[in-house]
């Protein structure tokens, strides 16, 4: 079985170039899904234009936030009026592209924003390792590999700055985890986008700079093996090759895991957001915690949410 993971959007012409392949079945990624049905994923790769490779792309985004100018003690004149029409300034980076890098490196003020502000920055590795430190400039505590076991690129999301150092929640247990890197082992890239989960009510919100932009039902853990609350980041993109599988025709890797669950399937009990061939499952607490959503509203998500993307489960 092949894991398929489509390319970030090349140099120049801006399309996506090809395509990392790993030999992982689904199962293993995505470990406490607890499906029944078998999941294939891609085969080899197509034309790096056809509608798999996912070669779509959000709106471009606004320029990266950046903390206001302190006031002179002076005030200057004011700027004497030249035009009746204003001129828009026009976006010079941050523009994410789905379910793949970024593109257009950014350096954000210090503190950064939190998850659950309305914007936040992906942190992706630059070289094949990532050395994880206790504190800025502290004991190694974990070397992590670029790309991750299932292809995918080795993708963080930014707790804080403090200098050369940044605070990173990191894809491993226990939960909520974080751990300092170096700036300069990452790039940095602004994102708008943040996704909210509601247990209680079954919906998963989309927002972007702030505001509602979609709203989905979904099916969520059961008592006895629930989706685990905090604050999570898309790590992984899965493309299957059988949409009317189990696991639907995409899943999303978070970089959560069950807390009841430290083994399911061949892997280790990562949670997933995915679809499924059973939509009556769609708003039920039915799953051994990953989080289900019908084919068409996860297929959306893949064109609006790159890797990074920070997740919140609520009660």
């Amino acid at each position: 079985m092949r894991t398929e993971w489509p390319a970030a959007a090349g140099a120049g012409t801006g399309r996506r170039a090809g395509r990392l392949v790993a030999m992982l079945g689904l199962a293993a990624v995505l470990g406490a899904c607890g499906s029944d049905g078998r999941a294939r994923t891609s085969a080899a790769p197509g034309p790096a234009s056809s509608r798999s490779t996912l070669d779509v792309r959000p709106p471009a985004l606004d320029p990266d936030p950046s903390p206001p100018a302190r006031p002179s003690a002076r005030p200057s004149p004011p700027a004497r009026r030249t035009s009746a029409r204003p001129t828009p300034a026009r976006p010079t980076s941050g523009k994410v592209q789905p379910s793949g890098k970024p593109s257009g490196a950014s350096t954000p003020p210090a503190p950064v924003t939190i998850p659950g502000s309305s914007t936040s920055y992906a942190a992706w590795a630059n070289g094949s390792t990532v050395q994880v430190r206790s504190s800025p400039g502290g004991a190694v505590v974990r070397t992590l590999s670029n790309p991750i076991p299932s292809g995918a690129p080795l993708t963080f999301l930014l707790a804080r700055r403090s200098g050369d150092w940044l605070r990173v929640y990191l894809p491993q247990r226990p939960n909520g985890s974080t751990g300092w890197v170096r700036a300069s082992d990452v790039s940095l890239h602004f994102n708008p986008y943040r996704v909210d989960v509601s247990r209680s009510a079954h919906l998963v919100r989309v927002y972007r700079s702030g505001g509602l932009v979609r709203s989905y039902p979904i099916g969520v853990g059961t008592g006895s093996t629930p989706t685990p609350g905090g604050t999570f980041y898309l790590k992984e993109l899965i493309r299957t090759t059988n949409p009317g599988g189990a696991y639907g025709p995409y899943a999303y890797g978070l970089s959560g895991f069950s807390n009841v669950l430290t083994s399911f399937g061949g892997g280790d009990g990562v949670i997933g957001l995915h679809g499924t061939n059973d939509p009556s499952s769609v708003g039920r607490d039915v799953s051994h915690g990953c989080i289900r959503l019908r084919n068409a509203d996860i297929t959306a998500l893949t064109h609006l949410l790159p890797l990074g993307t920070p997740v919140r489960i609520l009660a």
